[in-house]
């Protein structure tokens, strides 16, 4: 996987992934209180996706996300779209992420001193919860009649879609059960897809995945597939992380990526953030660069995070001033 081990050689021993996307579209005006989330703006204003990954590519990011995690043919079609249309969506969704890679790039390289590299794009795939909008994200309940086999039928056309749109990884996030990672390394294998690949659960409480099951039985799970050369968590609340790392570097020697909320407390039930009660914004850039030290090779943030936090992670881990 010389990809991922050249991509965090290139930031300098540990690269940043971007923040919170659907935040960032409702700051730049967005409505996104809909089953789609984030993904309903590929269809209503794509310039304004196009124009947070910008945001954070200026901030610092060496990996920006695609806006798919909620982008799902399912979805698409629920909305009345043909397949043919859900699938152009889905490719949009990774050519809005690598045109503002490039352009970015590209006024980059105008500067007598480049002070980045040239980021990766990420397409994301998000957990069958995620479709569903119920909360079961958060729980990896997804009723006794889901099987490995509808898992599969549910993910593969969106894998094969996404990766051949043209994407430096593959990032499926927020994966909150050992069904639905056992299902992901087997789709890999089934289509053979080519592109290095991601894996990062969520947790609410640090020591497990949100389905109470353990972390090492589904690193052993990861570890034994050469096409996931990332794993991680993401959407987790920071205060877990340290020790979550920590848990990781013993069971796996693959690059471990961390990117938790902002330590808000989703509430997928009444779909609002409730406040954080232990944690102040200011220290996140200073947890960072305790991850860093822990051992993980990507950094970034999830939920609620804004491209004002990530330049902060990008200007500690990297030594950064100004940027």
């Amino acid at each position: 996987m010389g990809a991922v081990e050249e991509l965090v050689e290139k930031a300098g021993g540990c690269a940043v992934i971007d923040g919170g996307f659907a935040t960032q579209l409702e700051a730049l005006g967005a409505d996104i209180n809909d089953p789609l989330w984030s993904a309903a703006c590929l269809i209503t204003k794509p310039h304004l996706v196009k124009e947070v990954h910008m945001q954070y590519l200026e901030a610092g990011a060496d990996v920006i996300i695609s806006s798919s995690y909620q982008a799902t043919i399912p979805g698409f079609l629920a909305r009345g779209m043909t397949i043919e249309e859900a699938e152009g969506l889905l490719r949009t969704s990774v050519k809005l992420a690598l045109e503002a890679r490039d352009e970015f790039w590209k006024s980059t390289l105008k500067k007598s001193k480049p002070i980045c590299n040239r980021a990766r794009v990420a397409a994301s795939v998000g957990s069958y919860g995620a479709y569903l909008a119920d909360g079961s994200e958060y729980s990896g309940s997804y009723g006794a009649d889901i099987t490995a086999e509808k898992l599969k039928d549910f993910h593969r056309r969106r894998l094969q879609v996404l990766a051949s749109a043209g994407p430096d990884l593959i990032a499926f996030e927020a994966i909150p059960n050992k069904m639905e990672a056992q299902v992901l390394v087997e789709l890999l294998e089934e289509e053979n897809i080519q592109v290095p690949s991601w894996i990062s659960f969520s947790s609410v409480d640090g020591k497990s995945l949100c389905s109470g099951e353990s972390f090492a039985d589904c690193l052993q799970i990861l570890n034994a597939s050469e096409k996931v050369a990332i794993v991680g968590v993401n959407c987790t609340p920071p205060q877990f992380i340290e020790d979550i790392i920590s848990e990781f570097k013993k069971q796996t020697k693959k690059a471990i990526a961390v990117y938790p909320n902002s330590g808000e407390v989703w509430d997928g039930r009444a779909k609002r953030w409730l406040p954080v009660e232990c944690f102040g914004h200011k220290s996140f850039d200073l947890l960072a660069k305790r991850w860093q030290e822990a051992g993980a090779s990507l950094i970034g943030g999830c939920c609620r995070t804004t491209p004002s936090t990530i330049r902060a992670v990008s200007k500690i881990l990297k030594g950064r001033t100004g940027h």
